[in-house]
């Protein structure tokens, strides 16, 4: 106990020095390590997402199509590959030769003949012609109706007698069905078809195969011909003559079993009854496919040639360039994965060393102490590196639109100098996740850098898209320079110096016209790749806004509509107030401007600083009418507390209605601190005249604060303040504007009212002298003609 006591004493004597420690070891004492551990640890895991959402562990495959290698392409293992050009052509052979199966439903056809059999019936239901009702006669005018061709005395009358007169023998028309049946016995075995229902890749045109419904083993063979119901249709006349002669021998037969079989042609193009069996068929090309062998052609390590210097990859080199890579990425150890994982790493940690400290140092480090900022900056370039990674694919190539949407993204949430250096990390982890070449990255710096510093202010929907198309002219420009000088392109010329199209050169890289005609597309696919994601960021804006919690000035141009459910309300309770806040907008808009402030920012929040005052609006002195004050006949800590509590009710109202937090940082820091002097002196008068008062304090006659945080609300204080204390002034002349505007600005100053938005006295002049030209323009000296009264 001895020991531990004497060390206790020699520490605290220590310490009784006053020597500081190191600001690394005071910052840890203090720290709340909970929440920092939270936060590396969300560090942490978005860099492991990152890796291994963008395979840090393999190399990636770095060649496109069109590319042009500057040297020849050798394989760096031994493998074989097919050669898929001819097995292809030999299998789609085989599947063009393979049986197309079609099943054969013959119920179409029992529901023909029995829609025949009722349509009979019931046109013979009729004991004459003249006697038919309508629905016998529309029955029979199915079977026959007459036209300008037919034969004298061929009337309908004679041709109902003729069909009654025939099938008197046979009532129930069973004979009639049979006879039908027989007749159409070919279209029940083998089916009927208006046309086919393959295409000629799918399999043979002239004979398939037609098997039973249910039961495919029993498939046989049938030319299509057979099957075609227009071709069908032909014999099936010729067959039902032949088939009621014995039953119906007359002539008169012969007329009633044309009549049956111009009605059964006519509908059967309703009832076919094969129906393509695209599974079995399939099947059945599966099979010949599969059994034909694949055509293999080898390549060396060290010795084969993949592609050849100078000459773009096609598809073929690139089917080639594939296989390779997954052939040495297989046989890869686990050692060189966790090394490339490792050094991978290590680029992480020095992104996040370079961005952290810039942010810490210089930019508003809140962003890294705050979880929910940080996890939505993390989110961000995670996002964004591991979209451009998928969508680099050689089918693709839109690795910048993820880019070019981030860092428009980056612009708006964080500002152009934090965007820039972001978007320089992302791009440059792109570039080394997808082992690409310079001219790659140079690109997607030109696009994100771009796009980042022409955004400036959005302030119409059409902004973006001149941004996109800006962005793209200089990307597209880029591209092509960059790309002629990487490509270190020649023209083949002979010894006089004029250019020849055979005669061979020492020279074995691409020719110019060649790289051009590459690099030209390239570019144009770059910039439609930035103006669709300009088109696609106008649509995803609000989202954006709603996620990072951030104001456009479109946004804020829609907020400060005089629409606005609020300010309608406020202008019905409160007009007085409504008033105020409309000059306080139009002056501090003009004084935010003058310091490089966001002067749209602090018009919006001009007109809801004050919306807390319709609660209770008889209760401020730009609402009293008829000399009526609600303070005579309250102390003044109860006068105080009403003036005060129009702040957090304005909050409270404005958060009820879901305006953007920068606006209710508007209505909460307008005040400040600062005392509420004439109640406070009032208490203070009251409190000396009365010998028993006790001493009054002037923190209990303050606003809760917090005091301005930002320019914006340093602008707002003043406008606020002055706009208020011009009214009391009784000839506002250009010097008494200027006087009080000075002394204004020294109170506050004085107060501490501007110690925490970083709001330096050359900006403050800029702002009294604005704020002094507004007011004169304002109550600017009018002419007095003769006669006039002084108001």
């Amino acid at each position: 106990m001895s020991g531990t006591s004497k060390q206790r004493t020699r520490q605290e004597r220590i310490d009784s020095l006053g020597i500081p420690k190191p600001r690394l070891i005071q910052w840890w004492q203090r720290s709340d390590k909970a929440d920092f551990s939270i936060r590396v640890g969300m560090a942490i895991l978005a860099a492991v997402l990152m890796l291994v959402l963008c395979h840090a562990w393999r190399p990636s495959f770095a060649y496109r199509k069109n590319a042009i290698p500057a040297r020849d392409i050798i394989t760096r293992v031994t493998f074989q590959v097919k050669d898929e050009l001819e097995t292809d052509a030999v299998r789609r052979q085989k599947r063009r030769e393979a049986p197309v199966l079609y099943r054969n439903r013959t119920k179409p056809l029992d529901q023909l003949r029995a829609v025949l059999k009722d349509q009979l019936f019931l046109a013979l239901g009729a004991q004459s012609f003249d006697q038919m009702n309508e629905d016998e006669r529309k029955a029979f005018a199915q079977f026959y109706e007459g036209d300008e061709t037919a034969e004298p005395g061929d009337t309908s009358a004679e041709r109902f007698a003729t069909l009654k007169s025939v099938l008197a023998d046979d009532p129930e028309l069973i004979k009639v069905d049979a006879a039908v049946g027989t007749a159409m016995e070919p279209m029940y075995k083998l089916g009927l078809l208006k046309a086919m229902q393959h295409t000629p890749d799918q399999g043979n045109q002239r004979m398939i195969m037609v098997y039973p419904a249910g039961q495919p083993d029993e498939a046989v063979p049938v030319e299509v011909s057979q099957v075609r119901i227009a071709q069908a249709s032909s014999n099936l006349q010729s067959l039902l003559q032949e088939y009621f002669r014995p039953s119906f021998g007359s002539e008169r037969g012969q007329v009633v079993a044309g009549m049956i079989s111009d009605w059964i042609v006519q509908r059967l193009p309703q009832y076919e009854t094969l129906q393509y069996d695209d599974e079995l068929s399939e099947r059945a090309r599966l099979d010949a496919a599969q059994n034909v062998e694949p055509v293999m052609t080898s390549y060396y390590s060290g010795d084969s040639k993949l592609a050849e210097a100078g000459k773009p990859l096609g598809l073929k080199e690139l089917a080639l360039l594939r296989v390779e890579g997954k052939e040495f990425v297989s046989r890869m150890g686990w050692r060189d994965k966790i090394a490339r994982f490792a050094a991978f790493s290590g680029m992480i940690a020095a992104l996040y060393l370079l961005c952290g400290a810039y942010i810490f140092f210089v930019e508003d480090r809140s962003l890294l102490q705050d979880q929910k900022k940080l996890a939505k900056l993390l989110a961000l370039i995670v996002t964004a590196v591991a979209l451009s990674f998928y969508a680099s694919r050689d089918e693709w190539r839109s690795e910048l639109i993820p880019l070019v949407l981030a860092s428009i993204i980056a612009a708006v949430v964080y500002g152009r100098e934090l965007a820039l250096l972001l978007m320089a990390a992302a791009c440059l982890s792109v570039t080394l996740f997808l082992s690409a070449e310079l001219s790659e990255l140079v690109m997607m710096l030109a696009a994100c850098t771009s796009c980042t510093l022409l955004l400036g202010r959005i302030r119409s929907r059409t902004h973006l898209l001149y941004v996109g198309t800006i962005s793209a002219v200089i990307t597209a420009a880029t591209v092509i320079g960059v790309g002629i000088v990487t490509s270190q392109t020649l023209s083949v010329v002979d010894a006089t110096g004029d250019i020849v199209g055979e005669v061979e050169s020492l020279y074995r890289g691409p020719q110019f016209d060649v790289v051009l005609w590459g690099l030209g597309r390239e570019a144009m696919w770059a910039g439609f790749c930035i103006v669709v994601s300009s088109a696609a960021m106008t649509g995803l804006l609000p989202l954006v806004e709603k996620a990072f919690r951030v104001q456009t000035d479109l946004s804020l141009l829609e907020l400060g509509d005089a629409s606005h459910p609020l300010l309608r309300r406020l202008a019905q309770r409160a007009p007085g107030t409504y008033n105020h806040s409309i000059n306080v907008a139009s002056i501090a808009e003009s004084a935010a401007d003058a310091i490089g402030a966001n002067g749209l920012l602090v018009r919006v929040g001009a007109y809801f600083h004050d919306i807390g005052k319709m609660f209770k609006p008889e209760y401020f002195i730009e609402n009293q009418s008829a000399g009526v004050n609600q303070h005579d006949s309250l102390q003044p800590a109860m006068s105080t507390l009403v003036i005060i509590a129009h702040v957090k009710d304005g909050a409270d109202l404005a958060r009820s209605h879901h305006l953007p937090e920068s606006i209710i940082d508007f209505i909460l820091q307008h005040h400040g601190t600062t005392l509420v002097e004439y109640f406070y002196r009032e208490a203070a008068r009251r409190s000396e005249e009365d010998p028993n008062g006790e001493s009054v304090s002037d923190k209990d006659f303050r606003y809760p604060g917090p005091k301005p945080q930002t320019l914006e609300a340093a602008v707002m204080m003043l406008a606020d303040t002055v706009e208020s204390a011009s009214r009391t002034l009784v000839d506002p002349t250009p010097s008494r504007i200027q006087g009080l505007v000075d002394a204004i600005a020294q109170k506050k100053m004085a107060d501490g009212q501007f110690d925490e938005c970083g709001l330096t006295f050359r900006q403050l002049d800029r702002i009294r002298t604005s704020l002094v030209k507004s007011l004169t323009a304002i109550y600017h000296a009018r002419v007095k003609y003769p006669g006039q009264q002084s108001a």
